[in-house]
């Protein structure tokens, strides 16, 4: 990535050093916030094809795209290794809870839950790990708070799963995944595939 920055800093000086109009600069500029968006972002969030989507997480640099993708496909060995090199504290507390979740520690993971900003990864979280523990007081209070249609139709999945209705759920999940994109489509993928393999 240093070589982009690199190269920006290069064409700027050759933009000075041959007298292009100032919008050349604004041009280049936005041409490389276009680039940056597309290396580092346009995955996650508007990816299409799994395979491309899982592996973009598996080779980023960014730790917490490679916990995610460890997580969900490889081990959770891998993923706590890479966990301690998630720097930003936002990051580092949804990750564990993510793999406090999955680990079945909830209580640990509500301790971090309770100390996070209320947001929908803190409502969904709160929410799953209440229906597994089949507190339906929290689970409803957590569920309510949640607008994402996305996130509500997998509670509803989850509630599915647990009264035996699996086939709905799977049913209700290729639904809609054909509509879904980047780590929503990923996810519901993966939800997917864990369901069938139970």
């Amino acid at each position: 990535m240093i070589w982009a920055f690199i190269l920006l800093f290069l064409a700027a000086v050759a933009i000075g050093a041959i007298g292009a109009p100032p919008w050349g600069l604004f041009i280049l500029l936005f041409l490389f916030l276009v680039y940056l968006f597309m290396f580092y972002y346009y995955q996650v969030l508007y990816g299409k094809n799994v395979d491309k989507i899982k592996n973009y997480l598996r080779k980023s640099k960014i730790p917490f795209y490679r916990f995610t993708y460890q997580l969900l496909y490889s081990n959770e060995a891998e993923a706590e290794k890479t966990l301690k090199h998630i720097k930003q504290k936002t990051a580092k507390n949804q990750a564990c809870v993510m793999l406090f979740t999955k680990q079945k520690k909830y209580r640990e993971a509500k301790v971090l839950l309770s100390e996070m900003k209320d947001n929908k990864f803190k409502c969904y979280y709160g929410a799953v790990i209440s229906l597994l523990e089949g507190n339906q007081d929290s689970y409803t209070f957590y569920k309510e708070q949640i607008k994402d249609p996305v996130y509500v139709s997998w509670l509803k999945a989850e509630e599915l799963v647990l009264e035996g209705n699996k086939n709905v759920a799977i049913e209700m999940l290729d639904e809609q995944i054909k509509h879904l994109r980047g780590l929503n489509l990923l996810s519901a993928v993966h939800y997917r595939e864990s369901m069938t393999q139970e």
